[in-house]
């Protein structure tokens, strides 16, 4: 672990968004935060030096949509990938909070609270003086905001809109997975919450996943339809990943799976609903078991996955290629106006083996979908802003120092840098407690 309180990068491609600077030069860091940026800074007795000549350096990503929820490999997986600063879309306050404090490799962790039919709120309609006790709650125990998980976990179209209206009340965010116990985890969905939030502060999250063709059989027309209604909303933030996996609940219920998600991967895979067709799923391959991997989370071979899946009840993480890669990159480049639509690249990875923001945008840079400065504002500037860290995804004097240095020909992070200590570099992690950010009563 770097512990010295001087770094200096030199030589490397310096890209930051904040203020459109793409050029050579050199950053010094000082005391966790950027304290010069030039090209020519002489060096400090004390520092260390990092070569970057020929590398990328860029602030260190931040994800607006993962899921560790306390479990170990995933504060590594996003190390690796360059991960700075995320928010985790469920999580809980106890699950959270011992990682955080010893194996986090630096991150800067917000988490969202679930609303859960029958486990954290009443059932699937519940009324908004329980909504604002069980928001009240959850702010009170560090959560950042709330998460309605509607696709999996739906709640009625009316519950959806109140929660809505109390996290806006609180000022505190509130984030979305589309889908209500009316429309399903498709563009249908999303097109029910743009018309219940019209005119509400609203994260709508993983765009590209309301576009798999479910409702039209065509992702790509259902991107567009995606895009129109995100337009229609007046105060919504959004982002959208492109993977072409998913990642969803392999639990089962009085013989079915528990989660909608879950259903509809069936469905799309040809496989029948019940505990006999997932089963089958898991053991052609269409369902992908998450399993370990010495410090990370991997794909399993059907075989093993089918192992782990019996050996755990089927109480498993399960991932289906459902995404559509066309209707994913029309859906990350897509402008109106001159302004991307869908504010901010993510990953709804973590813990979940899909943390490529590195690996699938950088060659979309190469093909011309959109600028290395506007990649680092999808990826850094625009999800800190999305989550009020005004010192993040920027490399500008008084910023934090969080750092990716980038090879710009593998697409991978060669040193990740958190708060002016190094948190990753050839392959290994190194074990700096994190930090979390929270609801305060103005929503950072």
């Amino acid at each position: 672990m770097n512990m010295m309180n001087e770094l200096l990068i030199s030589g490397g491609r310096i890209i930051d968004a904040a203020d459109s600077f793409d050029s050579i030069g050199e950053l010094l860091v000082s005391n966790k935060k950027i304290s010069e940026r030039s090209a020519k800074i002489t060096k400090p007795a004390s520092a260390r030096v990092i070569d970057a000549s020929g590398k990328l350096v860029i602030p260190g990503l931040v994800d607006p949509h993962i899921h560790v929820s306390g479990d170990e490999p995933g504060y590594f997986m996003l190390a690796r990938a360059g991960v700075t600063t995320a928010l985790d879309m469920m999580g809980f306050y106890e699950e959270i909070i011992p990682w955080l404090r010893s194996s986090a490799t630096g991150l800067t962790l917000g988490f969202l609270f679930p609303l859960l039919p029958g486990r954290t709120v009443s059932g699937t309609n519940p009324d908004k003086p329980e909504l604002r006790e069980v928001i009240e709650k959850a702010l009170q125990n560090k959560a950042f905001g709330i998460k309605i998980i509607g696709g999996h976990y739906p709640l009625t179209p009316d519950a959806q809109r109140k929660a809505i209206e109390v996290c806006n009340e609180f000022n505190c965010h509130c984030a979305v997975h589309a889908g209500s116990t009316e429309k399903g985890s498709n563009i249908e969905g999303l097109e029910e919450l743009a018309e219940l939030a019209a005119d509400l502060h609203v994260h709508v999250a993983h765009v590209n996943s309301y576009c798999r063709g479910l409702i039209t059989g065509n992702p790509v027309e259902e991107a567009g339809r995606a895009l129109n209604a995100l337009k229609s909303m007046s105060d919504a933030c959004s982002e959208s990943y492109l993977d072409v996996i998913n990642g969803t609940s392999g639990r089962i219920e009085n013989g079915v799976p528990l989660s909608n998600v879950t259903k509809n991967c069936l469905k799309a895979g040809g496989y029948q609903v019940s505990a006999d067709g997932l089963e089958n799923a898991v053991r052609s391959g269409w369902g992908q078991v998450n399993g370990m991997r010495g410090r990370e989370i991997i794909l399993l071979s059907p075989a093993e996955g089918y192992e782990l899946f019996k050996a755990k009840n089927s109480d498993v993480t399960l991932s289906f290629a459902v995404n559509s890669p066309g209707a994913a990159v029309g859906i990350t480049a897509a402008k109106s106006d001159g302004r991307f639509i869908v504010n901010a690249l993510s990953t709804d990875g973590g813990k979940i083996p899909r943390n490529t923001t590195l690996a699938k945008a950088l060659p979309l840079v190469r093909f011309g979908a959109f600028s290395l400065l506007e990649f680092v504002e999808k990826a850094c500037l625009a999800p800190a802003k999305m989550l009020k860290l005004a010192n993040k995804g920027r490399l500008s004097v008084g910023a934090d120092a969080d750092i990716t240095i980038v090879d710009p020909d593998t697409a991978q992070a060669e040193y990740v840098i958190s708060g002016g200590q190094i948190v990753y570099h050839a392959d290994k992690f190194f074990e700096v407690p994190g930090t979390l950010f929270s609801y305060d009563g103005r929503g950072n």
